[in-house]
């Protein structure tokens, strides 16, 4: 049995990062990627948090990368190089706030790591996955 396609959250207000995330995630068949600003996001945020933090995430299964994690895990995913990927992932802590500030008009959450994905969180998830499976055929 294969794994659950992958869950990308990122902010789809503009044009720019929108582009980023489809170049990003150009040919791969196995990852989903979802506007941070989506209803369904926002309903798995409060499942997944207890409120609807502005972060980047990435669900692997039953794994939940948020910011900085979530950066490198994508980095991995795409082939990027591990040296680059470890700098990025290093340099993430120190833009992000003023980066978020200037381009999102607000400073991402102060949430970093692996978590485990919440069995209340998990419906949003499966929904995602469904959608896109349905878009599919």
């Amino acid at each position: 049995m294969s794994s659950p396609l992958s869950v990308l959250i990122y902010d789809g207000r503009k044009a720019a990062f929108r582009t980023a995330v489809d170049v990003l995630t150009y040919g791969m068949d196995d990852v989903i990627a979802v506007p941070w600003e989506s209803d369904v996001v926002q309903e798995f945020l409060e499942a997944q948090f207890g409120s609807r933090p502005f972060v980047f995430v990435l669900i692997e299964d039953n794994a939940v990368h948020a910011g900085e994690t979530a950066v490198k895990k994508a980095m991995y995913a795409r082939g990027i190089a591990s040296p680059v990927a470890r700098g990025f992932e290093a340099l993430y802590p120190k833009i992000a706030a003023p980066f978020g500030r200037v381009v999102h008009g607000e400073a991402p959450a102060e949430i970093h790591g692996t978590y485990r994905l919440d069995p209340d969180a998990r419906e949003y998830i499966d929904e995602i996955r469904q959608d896109h499976a349905d878009r599919q055929e």
